[in-house]
């Protein structure tokens, strides 16, 4: 039966639009919907929080409270009273696997616009977005330096940029090229973001390095799995190969980028989740005990860890 919600989001990424987003859309299909704006006041049904700002979800408690991440952090239960993330949890009618790579261009990497043969082919090497380079697996610097020392590669965002400034959109600006280095800032399971679906809707062949399961979620035959490869050595000679052999190179860009025998319906399992809570209305956290003890904790820290001298000071101390 359809029912009347609020939601609000909060501690999401600044470009994250609050009316129009897949959970918008996943709740909407069965029940009517009212974003409230960041700056309500009103305490809704349902508050979506993520991991970014200010930690504002700590401001409420008379609510349902859905967590999501798309990093590499495992959902705090003692938070929220449903998550979803990347990880392969197994918690009952709390949690569901919704990837980071979902609220991207997953539509557009279904069907990608793949250029003809001849122009793909003689499209420059290989490009590199890169923000975070100092909170990340060292792995991910051995790897560009390693592609780098190949073929020098052409650098759109902050780190090493080469183009002059950061790029303003990334897939009209890596789809001009035969190869984009997608690498994750970690190596977990199940950790799978935008870094590896943009290149496949951009139709440029991706060099991932990431999540050890990713051939679950797409098919093996459509990128370069760094993974694969016993060491860096033998990496770049197999893509020495297949950046000097068009056939090869072809095979892998004309590729399905998902694999047909087990994909799943990650919107169909969205819709069908929040459902769930929209109809039972159950939460879980708890105000007493430990959990409520963990609570109190995190408000009571919370203006201290927001605070970036504080945490300057405390990282200083840490050395000492």
């Amino acid at each position: 039966m359809s029912q009347d919600i609020t939601i609000k989001f909060v501690d999401f990424w600044s470009a994250f639009d609050i009316y129009d987003n897949k959970f918008v859309k996943a709740l909407s299909a069965k029940h009517n919907v009212t974003v409230l704006p960041k700056e309500s006041r009103e305490n809704p049904d349902l508050l979506f929080f993520s991991r970014s700002g200010n930690a504002e979800h700590l401001k409420y408690g008379n609510c349902i409270k859905i967590y999501f991440t798309g990093e590499n952090n495992v959902p705090d239960f003692n938070e929220c009273d449903y998550a979803l993330s990347f990880h392969h949890i197994n918690f009952g009618a709390r949690h569901l696997r919704y990837p980071l790579y979902m609220l991207y261009e997953y539509d557009m990497a279904q069907s990608p616009c793949i250029p003809a043969d001849h122009d793909a082919t003689e499209r420059p090497f290989c490009t590199l977005l890169m923000r975070n380079y100092s909170n990340c697996d060292p792995r991910r610097l051995e790897i560009i330096d390693a592609v780098d020392s190949y073929r020098k590669l052409t650098y759109g965002g902050p780190f090493r940029n080469n183009t002059g400034g950061c790029v303003a959109e990334k897939i009209p600006f890596i789809k001009n090229f035969k190869f984009n280095l997608a690498l994750e800032n970690s190596c977990v399971e199940g950790y799978i973001t935008e870094k590896l679906l943009e290149p496949l809707a951009a139709a440029t062949i991706p060099i991932y390095w990431g999540a050890p399961d990713v051939s679950a979620d797409f098919n093996p035959e459509a990128f370069i799995n760094i993974n694969d490869y016993n060491n860096l050595g033998n990496f770049i000679s197999d893509l020495q190969r297949i950046d000097n052999d068009n056939t090869a190179y072809l095979r892998l860009l004309h590729a399905p980028n998902f694999r047909k025998d087990c994909q799943i319906d990650f919107d169909a399992r969205l819709e069908n989740f929040l459902d769930t809570i929209v109809t039972t209305r159950r939460t879980y956290r708890c105000p007493y005990g430990e959990s409520g003890d963990y609570h109190q904790k995190e408000l009571l820290m919370h203006p201290f860890t927001t605070n970036r001298y504080f945490m300057k000071l405390a990282k200083a101390i840490q050395k000492i």
